[in-house]
Protein backbone atom coordinates (compact mmCIF):
# COMPACT_ATOMS: atom_id res chain seq x y z
CA UNK A 1 0.00 0.00 0.00
CA UNK A 2 3.02 2.36 0.70
CA UNK A 3 3.96 1.89 -3.28
CA UNK A 4 0.61 3.20 -4.32
CA UNK A 5 0.49 5.81 -2.34
CA UNK A 6 3.87 7.09 -3.53
CA UNK A 7 2.73 6.55 -6.95
CA UNK A 8 0.05 8.28 -6.68
CA UNK A 9 1.71 11.68 -5.22
CA UNK A 10 4.76 11.04 -7.51
CA UNK A 11 1.56 11.15 -10.13
CA UNK A 12 -0.59 14.72 -8.97
CA UNK A 13 3.13 16.30 -8.50
CA UNK A 14 3.55 15.99 -12.18
CA UNK A 15 -0.08 16.87 -12.68
CA UNK A 16 0.37 20.11 -11.34
CA UNK A 17 3.55 20.66 -13.22
CA UNK A 18 2.29 20.26 -16.05
CA UNK A 19 -0.58 22.31 -15.27
CA UNK A 20 1.84 25.15 -13.99
CA UNK A 21 3.51 24.85 -17.40
CA UNK A 22 0.29 25.48 -19.47
CA UNK A 23 -0.75 27.93 -17.32
CA UNK A 24 2.59 29.88 -17.43
CA UNK A 25 2.73 29.36 -21.74
CA UNK A 26 -1.00 31.27 -21.78
CA UNK A 27 0.06 33.51 -19.53
CA UNK A 28 3.26 34.39 -21.57
CA UNK A 29 1.12 34.22 -25.08
CA UNK A 30 -1.03 36.94 -23.64
CA UNK A 31 2.17 39.35 -23.67
CA UNK A 32 0.81 40.22 -20.06
CA UNK A 33 -0.95 42.84 -22.08
CA UNK A 34 -3.40 44.74 -19.44
CA UNK A 35 -6.20 47.23 -21.14
CA UNK A 36 -4.23 48.03 -24.15
CA UNK A 37 -6.67 49.97 -26.38
CA UNK A 38 -6.36 51.21 -29.73
CA UNK A 39 -2.59 50.72 -29.48
CA UNK A 40 -0.22 48.46 -32.21
CA UNK A 41 1.05 45.90 -30.17
CA UNK A 42 4.51 44.55 -30.31
CA UNK A 43 5.17 40.66 -29.87
CA UNK A 44 7.71 40.21 -27.59
CA UNK A 45 10.19 36.61 -27.59
CA UNK A 46 8.33 35.09 -24.89
CA UNK A 47 4.78 35.95 -25.96
CA UNK A 48 5.77 34.66 -29.92
CA UNK A 49 7.62 31.72 -28.35
CA UNK A 50 4.60 31.13 -26.29
CA UNK A 51 2.41 31.21 -28.99
CA UNK A 52 4.36 29.17 -31.65
CA UNK A 53 4.52 26.55 -29.20
CA UNK A 54 0.96 26.69 -28.86
CA UNK A 55 -0.32 26.85 -32.28
CA UNK A 56 2.17 25.88 -34.59
CA UNK A 57 4.60 23.77 -32.45
CA UNK A 58 4.93 19.96 -33.25
CA UNK A 59 2.03 17.78 -31.98
CA UNK A 60 4.12 14.68 -31.50
CA UNK A 61 6.86 15.60 -29.27
CA UNK A 62 7.03 14.88 -25.88
CA UNK A 63 7.17 18.29 -24.56
CA UNK A 64 4.39 19.80 -26.68
CA UNK A 65 1.48 21.75 -25.96
CA UNK A 66 -0.44 18.49 -28.11
CA UNK A 67 1.35 16.12 -25.85
CA UNK A 68 0.75 18.02 -22.31
CA UNK A 69 -2.78 18.57 -23.19
CA UNK A 70 -3.72 14.62 -23.62
CA UNK A 71 -1.50 13.98 -20.65
CA UNK A 72 -3.74 16.23 -18.49
CA UNK A 73 -6.98 14.66 -20.42
CA UNK A 74 -7.39 18.20 -22.63
CA UNK A 75 -8.36 18.02 -25.76
CA UNK A 76 -5.76 20.40 -27.67
CA UNK A 77 -7.88 21.64 -30.49
CA UNK A 78 -10.89 22.36 -28.27
CA UNK A 79 -7.73 24.52 -26.12
CA UNK A 80 -6.63 26.46 -29.26
CA UNK A 81 -10.37 27.38 -29.88
CA UNK A 82 -10.76 28.24 -26.24
CA UNK A 83 -7.24 30.41 -26.46
CA UNK A 84 -8.23 32.05 -29.50
CA UNK A 85 -11.54 33.87 -27.53
CA UNK A 86 -9.00 35.61 -25.35
CA UNK A 87 -8.58 39.14 -26.71
CA UNK A 88 -4.70 39.19 -25.90
CA UNK A 89 -3.69 36.04 -27.50
CA UNK A 90 -6.10 36.79 -30.30
CA UNK A 91 -4.20 39.96 -31.21
CA UNK A 92 -1.14 38.39 -31.01
CA UNK A 93 -1.59 35.66 -33.07
CA UNK A 94 -2.72 38.80 -35.83
CA UNK A 95 -0.21 40.41 -34.70
CA UNK A 96 2.33 37.66 -35.15
CA UNK A 97 1.13 36.01 -38.44
CA UNK A 98 0.27 33.08 -36.98
CA UNK A 99 -3.23 32.50 -37.73
CA UNK A 100 -2.51 29.49 -39.56
CA UNK A 101 -1.90 27.09 -36.90
CA UNK A 102 -4.14 24.13 -35.90
CA UNK A 103 -7.19 24.30 -33.64
CA UNK A 104 -8.79 26.79 -35.93
CA UNK A 105 -12.94 26.86 -36.50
Amino acid sequence: MGSERISFEVTQRLRRLWIAVLHQAIEDARGNVRSVENQEIKIGGNQREALMWIFNGIPRAANSFDSICLLLDIDPDWARQRLRLVPEIRRGLNSAGLQAGRGEG
